[in-house]
């Protein structure tokens, strides 16, 4: 393995001047450099590449329309093979001391960024008068380049570029990058040291001024960039891309599971991690002790970032976490449990949302039924602070993504038996570690009726009650009395419903129905032989939400219809299209158990579902929607019994409200009222 890998971004540009920058490369007192340089698009790469090969440099190729500093540098790097690398221009020399310098220096401080501070030649010592380096020369006519950004290099490990998650690829054209990786890699904890050695300086080639973001449109990216470095504090950026090779990249996250006796819903939750957007991550699943080996289990997933760990006896899930923690490479380690489902952009929400000095994030998560698939959404609290974790208010614990080393710190309390995470979360919040709310649900919390045993429930307000204790002794009566006003005034994290809804998508099959939304070309009257149609598929147990149109095109301009397969849904189809031309077909899903479309989000919303909202109501559903259909936009109808339905009328203002119920009266065949969505 070479010991420094020296990666050069460029695009047409003068190859003169390249030549030169090689030269001085291939002149360095380290032995077996590689060079790696990384053409984003160049219009001229054959000629880039046959000095490229004249060079003994690695060439790397981006088929690319715009130049991007930001994504030539992270090609280079990936396809990089030593462990430390030095970033540079196709314009810079370096004296041949500099390299050696810089891997001592990166030896003794791994977790840095080493900057030569570069100094500018003159106009007259451009490339064409640089064919021998005299570097006394050169130190006397340069002027010294002030000390911003990286200076012209930038020599870091591979593993701070995977923590970073390489150079901003927002950041286009020219400008801001240098800049935005080294504020990064600082605020993610790295040391940024100026070289000062006399026998390690880098110079600029004189040359033209160049024209790359002078026009108004580059000129715009360019300002748009300095946006990005002024006022985006966090520290992870690229999530949707992937820098990882096998064998090569330290992962940004562990995800990590512990696990018992559990092979089916585990190999839902592994399903659920391998399916997120952010994909450099490892799954590091710790078996406590199954009764059945669980790797069998899991190798269908054929997937070399998972690793099963066999305990051969039971030690407890506190045991089990803190193993995992110590054999993890990730610089983050995400907290999944067994039973539950990460949502797809988890990862990627979390990593996104750290900035500053925040240590992790967390986030909301949704509580669902495993037999009855109703939701129960739990968006956490809005700060995580000692305050709050003294008083009960703590994030869900199967939310939690927090850097490795601040765990290692901490770990788990194995002498609890349960609930160690709630202890886990009261010292870190003691220590003073900062999480932020990242301001999304990012898990489906699993609920089973046996999940909460007396047993259990009373071991785990046992450990509450010790942690919370020892909270509240390190603090004086008066202190104790502030925490507690400061917890009340923690307030819930406000995510919108439609999340919910979204995240509902990804429950288990078992608790998911398809809907089918069929619109009209023409809207429908309700009356004849239409009527029989809706009356047949509501007797056949489907659920139907029904849209209006108002104005002189009135009537039914669509139809929402629950359907349990592909086969029903097209049968249903073809139903309706007997009765009328259909303009558009939409088919998704949804809970099971929340069947009416129209009331969904405001039911997540917490919206309380009004008096009257929902009624019993008789046989004559022609004569009822003609009457709701003149003063609401939607509503819902399903069978409840022979010859009788239940009714969902839309959130409606109260006079309007009044005067619906009044004209809907003589249809009610009760007076029961029913308040689930």
């Amino acid at each position: 393995m070479p010991p420094l890998s020296v990666v050069i971004g460029l695009r047409n540009w003068g190859l003169d001047r390249l030549e030169v920058a090689l030269r001085s490369h291939r002149a360095s007192d380290t032995a077996d450099l590689e060079i790696v340089i990384s053409d984003y698009g160049s219009s001229n790469c054959d000629d880039v590449y046959k000095i490229t090969q004249k060079f003994g440099c690695k060439y790397v190729y981006s088929k690319a329309d715009v130049w991007s500093r930001s994504a030539a540098l992270n090609a280079g790097i990936k396809e990089a093979a030593s462990h430390n690398i030095l970033t540079t221009d196709a314009d810079i020399i370096f004296t041949p001391k500099s390299h050696d310098i810089l891997i001592k220096n990166l030896r003794r401080m791994p977790d840095s960024v080493q900057i030569i501070q570069c100094r500018d030649l003159p106009e007259g010592f451009g490339s064409a008068s640089l064919s021998n380096f005299d570097w006394s020369q050169l130190f006397k006519v340069s002027s010294i380049r002030p000390r911003w950004g990286m200076g012209g290099s930038a020599t870091f490990t591979k593993a701070l570029f995977a923590r970073l998650h390489g150079f901003d690829e927002r950041m286009t054209v020219w400008g801001g990058e240098d800049n935005d990786f080294v504020q990064r890699a600082r605020r993610s904890g790295a040391i940024l040291n100026w070289v000062e050695d006399p026998e390690a300086r880098i110079y600029h080639i004189w040359h033209t001024p160049d024209s790359r973001g002078a026009s108004p449109a580059e000129t715009k990216i360019v300002e748009n960039n300095k946006k990005l470095l002024d006022e985006d504090f966090s520290v992870v950026r690229n999530l949707s891309r992937s820098f990882r090779r096998p064998h090569s990249f330290v992962p940004t996250v562990s995800i990590v599971i512990a696990t018992k006796n559990r092979p089916v819903l585990l190999q839902e939750c592994v399903r659920s991690c391998l399916e997120q957007t952010f994909q450099d991550f490892e799954i590091i699943v710790v078996d406590d002790g199954s009764d059945e080996a669980l790797r069998p289990r899991l190798d269908n997933f054929n997937d070399g970032r998972l690793r099963v760990i066999q305990l051969e006896h039971s030690r407890g899930i506190a045991f089990a976490r803190n193993h995992a923690t110590r054999l993890a490479h990730g610089e983050y380690i995400a907290i999944q449990d067994d039973e539950d489902l990460m949502l797809p952009q988890r990862l990627e929400h979390q990593l996104g949302s750290i900035a500053h000095d925040f240590a992790g994030a967390y986030g909301g998560s949704i509580t669902f039924n495993d037999q009855s698939g109703t939701l129960i959404p739990n968006p956490g609290w809005k700060e995580f602070d000692r305050p709050s974790t003294m008083f009960g208010r703590i994030p869900a614990h199967g939310t939690l993504l927090i850097r490795r080393r601040a765990l290692e710190h901490y770990l788990y309390n194995e002498t609890f038996q349960t609930n160690s995470s709630f202890h886990l979360l009261n010292r870190i919040a003691r220590g003073g570690i900062r999480l932020v709310h990242c301001g999304h649900y990012v898990i489906l919390q699993r609920l089973r009726p046996h999940d909460h045993a007396a047993s259990d429930s009373l071991a785990r307000n046992c450990t509450s009650a010790i942690s919370k204790s020892m909270a509240r002794a390190a603090v004086s009566t008066n202190l104790e009395q502030q925490y507690r006003k400061a917890a009340r005034a923690n307030p819930k994290m406000r995510i919108a419903a439609s999340e919910v809804i979204t995240a509902s998508r990804h429950l288990p099959p078992h608790l998911l129905s398809e809907r089918v939304k069929l619109e009209f070309r023409t809207p429908l009257t309700a009356a004849g032989e239409r009527m029989d149609v809706l009356r047949s598929l509501l007797a056949n147990c489907h659920p139907i939400n029904i849209d209006f149109s108002k104005g002189p095109q009135s009537g039914i301009k669509a139809v929402t219809i629950a359907c349990d397969s592909s086969k029903e849904r097209d049968e249903i189809i073809s139903t309706l299209s007997g009765i009328a031309e259909i303009q558009h077909v939409n088919s998704f899903v949804l809970p099971r158990a929340h069947v009416d479309t129209s009331q969904i989000e405001a039911y997540f919303e917490g919206v309380a579902v009004g008096s009257g909202d929902y009624m019993n109501v008789g046989d004559d559903i022609e004569g009822l929607l003609q009457t709701v259909g003149k003063h609401c936009s939607r509503c819902f109808l399903a069978t409840v019994g022979e010859s009788e339905y239940r009714l969902g009328l839309p959130q409606l203002e109260e006079p309007v409200k009044a005067l619906v119920h009044a004209k809907i009266g003589r249809f009610l065949t009760s007076n029961r009222h029913i308040s689930e969505a």
